[in-house]
């Protein structure tokens, strides 16, 4: 078994010059309360005061398990993923985001800084990168807790983001002058913590998390970091929902035959689960299978409803259960890592790759795996035909972009919609009752759910493209992908195009909005540069996509008092011509 362990401070790992990345696989953040109260309390807990000044103490976090050897300074590609430590290194990262909000509040704005470092690092050119990366965690944590100055306000689109959030309010709470040395009274006495200056209290706590002390186990590969990670939590481990179903299909399943069938059919299911580039958790397939399949259920419910749901309990009952979430699990990676190569390289299906990277990549959307699990599934016994197969998804997709790209709605909604209609479509018998199924529970619900026009215009005109990465630059760039792919009467995106900026992107904020945005050939953008509009015409008239050929015979100048009507302009032609719906 090829590992390195070494003692380690946190210090020393969020300086190391590495990018630390959280799979997918990995379950989401989930410390609760509790969880992080302890954490916080046991960091004051550990200081003291000795002649008038804070010390701080030896603190043991425990153990910490990697892909990738941070340590290794020959190695030059430095991204390195969390296996086992996550939910302390996310929470230590909001901790830390909190420290500095204070710190600038109380005008420490070099203090705000230094501490934000180990939230935002620089390279060796001075570039910033994010040391914790996490594509659950997005866009959330990434442009909120990762932003020194928080300007970009995040809606909350998932439960794990809304964790996070609350994690985030309860720590910089816990930070306010007033509650941090109420608190450190119990342990030191008022008399003494009230000679205490607040910034000193707060370089004190940063102090103690830096130097805190774990073990960091490093091996190369995944198959070596599965393994290691089994045997750490071997003992003393409570059983999830998940480990329970299988202990139960286990028992039943009781021959030496059956048992190796069980054993293998399981290792199959964990292996394809982690065989693509996105990968995913046991945990979160099966609740979404579950989901998909059988009932709606709740994560602390899975056990208790797979005994009621799933019966009788027999051995042949659960070797076909088993064969449900092996056969199941080959579309879910197909979902959740969409490649053209899956469909023969068929151009019919280039759409349903460029849909679906759209709901995974672009809007972070996982509720919708439930219904297009379902989808996936009766399409392969033949219940659905390619025309209502495409149907579906598209408005999944251009649902999510209106509901949740533009208009932040809360996710909370249709995870209920997407089980009840996956269910239903699960069990039909014929295409007629399948397309009568996605009518009425996928395409109804979800219909009554879609923006109206003026909220979805109100936000739609906001949309930005700029240099500097935001959120809604994914969002704008995909928007202006669509609309391009419209105007050229081509459902597929070019892989030629980049944005371009009417009037150049140097000349101020308005620049940057969506009405002065429009699709151009990489080259020609290039040649297009930063000229003012007359002479940019030149190389407009150049283009081959219908969009920019429409926009220069239209417009014979370009002034910044257009941009507003034309983003008006654009959301109009969104709604109306590729959503299809009425205003």
């Amino acid at each position: 078994m090829d590992m390195k362990p070494v003692d380690t401070s946190i210090k020393t790992l969020l300086i190391s010059g590495s990018q630390f990345s959280i799979p997918r696989f990995q379950r989401e953040y989930s410390w609760d309360k509790k969880n992080y109260q302890e954490f916080i309390d046991d960091m004051l807990n550990c200081l003291t005061i000795e002649d008038g000044e804070l010390k701080n103490q030896s603190y043991f976090l425990g153990t910490m398990l990697f892909i990738g050897d941070y340590d290794d300074k020959n190695n030059k590609d430095q991204h390195i993923d969390i296996v086992d430590g996550q939910q302390r290194i996310t929470t230590i990262t909001i901790l830390f985001s909190a420290l500095s909000d204070r710190f600038r509040e109380i005008n420490e704005h070099v203090l705000s800084e230094q501490v934000f470092r180990y939230i935002m690092g620089k390279d060796d050119d001075g570039q910033p990168y994010k040391v914790l990366v996490s594509k659950t965690h997005y866009p959330y944590f990434a442009f909120y807790i990762q932003d020194r100055e928080k300007n970009d306000i995040q809606e909350i689109a998932t439960e794990e983001e809304e964790c996070i959030k609350e994690t985030f309010i309860y720590l910089n709470n816990r930070l306010d002058e007033r509650n941090i040395k109420a608190y450190l009274k119990k342990n030191m006495g008022s008399d003494k913590v009230e000679q205490l200056n607040y910034v000193d209290i707060l370089k004190a706590l940063r102090d103690q998390i830096l130097g805190s002390i774990f073990i960091a186990i490093t091996t190369p590969d995944q198959e070596n970091a599965n393994m290691i990670f089994e045997i750490l939590n071997a003992k003393g481990k409570k059983l999830s929902h998940v480990d329970l179903i299988k202990n139960k299909i286990f028992e039943v399943v009781d021959e030496e035959a059956s048992v190796d069938y069980a054993e293998i059919k399981w290792s199959a299911i964990k292996n394809e689960l982690v065989s693509r580039k996105e990968a995913v958790g046991l945990v979160t397939y099966y609740r979404h299978f579950w989901l998909s399949k059988y009932k709606k259920s709740t994560g602390t419910k899975l056990y208790d409803d797979f005994l009621k749901e799933v019966r009788p309990k027999t051995k042949s009952r659960y070797k076909d259960f088993l064969l449900e979430l092996e056969n199941n699990t080959r579309d879910y990676m197909k979902i959740l890592n969409p490649r053209r190569e899956d469909y023969d390289n068929k151009i019919e299906y280039f759409w349903l790759v460029q849909s679906l990277n759209a709901l995974t990549n672009h809007f972070n959307i996982v509720q919708a795996r439930v219904a297009l699990l379902a989808l996936y599934q009766i399409k392969d016994q033949d219940l659905i035909s390619f025309k209502k197969f495409k149907e579906a998804i598209l408005y999944i997709e251009n649902f999510h972009f209106a509901y949740n790209a533009i208009t932040s709605g809360r996710s909370n909604k249709f995870e209920t919609i997407y089980s009840k209609f996956a269910i239903n479509l699960r069990k039909v018998k014929n295409k007629d009752e399948a397309n009568k199924v996605i009518d009425t529970l996928l395409i109804k619900p979800l219909s009554i759910l879609f923006p109206d026009f003026e909220d979805f215009s109100k936000d739609f005109i906001l949309l930005e493209f700029t240099k500097k990465p935001k959120p809604s630059n994914v969002k704008t760039k995909y928007a202006i992908q669509k609309l391009n792919a419209f105007f050229d009467k081509n459902e597929i995106f070019t892989s030629s195009g980049s944005v371009e900026h009417i009037i150049p992107d140097n000349s101020g904020e308005k620049s940057f909005n969506i009405g002065n945005l429009i699709l151009l050939e990489q080259s020609l953008n290039n040649e297009a540069g930063a000229l003012d509009y007359n002479t940019k015409k030149t190389t407009y008239e150049k283009s081959s996509y219908c969009w920019v050929k429409q926009f220069a015979e239209k417009h014979i100048t370009w002034e910044e008092k257009d941009i507003e009507d034309r983003a008006k302009e654009l959301a109009k032609i969104y709604y109306e011509e590729i959503f299809k719906r009425k205003i």
